[in-house]
C-alpha cells in the first residue's frame, strides 16, 4: 500500500503538463501512486502524459487512461475506481492538470505532519494562486474543525487531502461537482488538521479553465439545474451537512430564477 494516491484529471491542458506532471514526479518522497486520466484530449495531452512518466519508470508506478463512452463516470470518478496493484493508498489527493505542487518537498512535509497529528481524517491545505506577471495570493485555509470545512466558500476537492477510505465520488454533467462532493465528504469526515504552508500553485493563466468561463459556459444552466437535483438527492447524516446543503440549495434556486 502506498502513502498518498494522487488523481489528475486532464482535458486539454497540454501546455501545462511538463508544470504538473513534473511537480508529482520530482517529489523527494515517493511512496505514492499518480493516476492520470485523460478526458479525450484533442492536444498532445496524452501523449505528453506518457512520455513523461515512462522517463519517470523509477517512480512506484504510474498509469494513464484516456476517458471515453466506455467508462461510466466523470475522470476523478475513473481515478478513484482504478484498482491500483499497490492494493490501496492511505491518504488521496486531487491535483488538476494546469495547477501543480509548489515544491518538491510537498508530499514529504504532508506526509511528516499527517504522521505528527496522528492520522487525521482530512488536512486542509492552503494554496498560492498564480495571475501571472508576478501577481500572486496566499490562501491560508485554516480550517481546522468539520463544521467551518462544511462552511467554506472554497470547496475545491484539492484543498483537502483525505483518507482514501473515505473519499467520496463526483455527481457526473454538471460544472459545479465540487460542491456536491465537499458536503459528502464533509459529512463522513470526523477530525480536521490545518496544514500550515501552501501546497499547491491555483493556475490563474489558464483562460481556457472552466473555472475561469464560470457562467459564460454554455452547459451552465443546464448544469445548473443538474446542481440542483444533486443538491436535493444528497443524503446526509450530520446536522452540520444538512444546514449546508440546504443553504446551498436555496441561493442555487434564487439563481436559476434570476438567469
Amino acid at each position: 500500500m502506498s502513502f498518498f494516491r494522487i488523481i489528475m484529471p486532464n482535458y486539454n491542458n497540454g501546455e501545462w503538463l511538463d508544470k504538473s506532471i513534473g511537480s508529482v514526479l520530482g517529489q523527494t518522497f515517493q511512496d505514492y501512486h499518480f493516476i492520470f486520466v485523460d478526458d479525450c484530449s484533442t492536444d498532445d495531452s496524452l501523449t505528453k502524459a506518457q512520455k513523461m512518466m515512462l522517463q519517470n519508470s523509477d517512480i512506484y508506478t504510474s498509469w494513464t487512461e484516456t476517458f471515453d463512452k466506455r467508462w461510466n463516470g466523470g475522470s476523478r470518478n475513473v481515478g478513484l475506481r482504478y484498482n491500483h496493484p499497490l492494493d490501496g493508498s492511505k491518504y488521496t489527493l486531487f491535483l488538476d492538470s494546469d495547477d501543480w505542487f509548489i515544491d518538491s518537498s510537498v508530499l514529504q512535509k504532508l506526509h511528516d505532519f499527517i504522521e505528527d497529528e496522528e492520522f487525521p481524517d482530512c488536512v486542509r491545505l492552503p494554496y498560492i494562486a498564480d495571475f501571472g506577471n508576478g501577481k500572486t495570493i496566499s490562501m491560508s485555509l485554516d480550517d481546522n474543525t468539520v463544521e467551518r470545512l462544511t462552511n467554506s466558500d472554497i470547496v475545491a476537492c484539492w484543498t483537502k487531502c483525505v483518507k482514501s477510505e473515505l473519499v467520496q465520488p463526483f455527481p457526473e454533467n454538471t460544472l459545479m461537482e465540487d460542491i456536491v462532493q465537499h458536503i459528502a465528504q464533509c459529512d463522513v469526515i470526523k477530525r480536521v488538521e490545518a496544514f500550515t504552508s501552501p501546497v499547491v500553485v491555483y493556475n490563474r493563466m489558464n483562460v481556457n479553465s472552466i473555472s475561469e468561463n464560470g457562467s459564460k459556459n454554455k452547459k451552465w444552466q443546464s448544469s445548473m439545474y443538474r446542481f440542483v437535483a444533486d443538491l436535493a438527492d444528497l443524503e446526509l447524516k450530520t446536522d452540520i451537512c444538512k444546514q449546508n446543503r440546504d443553504k446551498r440549495l436555496e441561493n442555487a434556486i434564487k439563481t436559476l430564477k434570476n438567469s
